[in-house]
């Protein structure tokens, strides 16, 4: 069996060295897990189609393939996992939305595109999300939303806020900790 491998997909205005991002990339790799943090073009101004086709370019795929997404890295997973008709081992989407957000237009193309949620539920055996309810950039109903409609459970951090470094995130150990329950169980 292939070894298990996990892509992290940043959001807006982040980087690959934001946040939790090395931190649980450190501490898989401890373990002999392969961690990629994808340098999501242009975070500022992000765009769809691009977010996607680097996403295909930059994704060696496998059946032990996972992914995390944060924020605007779960619409975008979602819409390359659904345009290609990927099946991945599993996903942890934080933070994650199918609806607009109010104070932030400019991601508003990212839900142009139609996303099978059938196909996603049919294509990603393991789906997980976990959100704060005192999220103050994705409102937690959305994230709620999200995790209905992928059918998935959902984990309510209460006082996570959108999971920054500025919200104290520099570690995660619930995401850990259920990332490794979620490879354990293919095994």
């Amino acid at each position: 069996m292939e070894a298990a491998q996990v892509y992290i997909v940043h959001g807006y205005m982040a980087s690959t060295t934001d946040h939790w991002f090395e931190w649980v990339q450190a501490s898989l790799e401890k373990e002999g897990i392969a961690v990629h943090i994808l340098a999501m073009p242009d975070s500022s101004k992000p765009d769809p189609q691009a977010w996607v086709n680097y996403l295909k370019e930059n994704v060696t795929f496998s059946d032990q393939t996972y992914f995390i997404g944060h924020s605007l890295g779960c619409i975008s997973l979602l819409l390359y996992l659904n345009r290609y008709q990927l099946k991945p081992a599993g996903m942890i989407l934080i933070a994650g939305f199918l609806e607009k957000l109010r104070d932030i237009p400019d991601l508003d193309g990212f839900l142009e595109e139609q996303i099978s949620i059938p196909g996603l539920i049919q294509n990603v055996p393991k789906r997980l999300v976990i959100g704060a309810e005192d999220d103050y950039i994705v409102p937690f109903e959305l994230t709620q939303k999200l995790a209905e409609a992928l059918e998935a459970p959902i984990i309510a951090v209460a006082d996570g806020g959108h999971f920054l470094g500025k919200d104290d995130f520099k570690t995660f150990p619930v995401l850990l900790e259920k990332l490794k329950i979620m490879i354990k169980s293919a095994s």
